[in-house]
């Protein structure tokens, strides 16, 4: 389940629709996909493979050109200056898909009235 959180105003969007209609005025599609089920220990060409459907039709419908499995654990080796990478901002050269299997993420989003150098876009599903 997606939550956004708007500090600004206090408040935090939630229910797949709402966030589905307020992520739209950024630019940003949401949208589940049905759950395959895949043992936690599948191997990245084992995950790209049992997703292979929802993302080669993503690709097509936002210009996407690749995908890849990010499997971040507690146990991950060097985790803390992995994560420590991503304390600061930083951008991508092309819009990404981000298919969340299980646990969370936390991603930033600078709102239209914030200027900012450059403008992406992500679609999560």
């Amino acid at each position: 389940m997606a939550l956004v959180k708007i500090p600004a105003e206090s408040r935090t969007v939630e229910g797949e629709s709402n966030v589905r209609e307020y992520l739209s005025g950024a630019g940003i599609d949401y949208q589940v996909v049905p759950t395959i089920p895949l043992p936690s220990s599948a191997p990245a060409s084992e995950v790209l493979a049992g997703y292979a459907g929802a993302i080669e039709e993503l690709k097509a419908r936002g210009g996407y050109t690749t995908a890849d499995v990010i499997d971040v654990k507690a146990e991950t080796p060097g985790l803390d200056a992995m994560l420590a990478r991503f304390n600061s901002e930083h951008w991508h050269d092309e819009d990404e898909v981000r298919l969340i299997l299980e646990g969370r993420g936390l991603f930033h989003i600078h709102p239209a009235s914030v200027p900012c150098s450059r403008s992406k876009s992500s679609q999560a599903i």
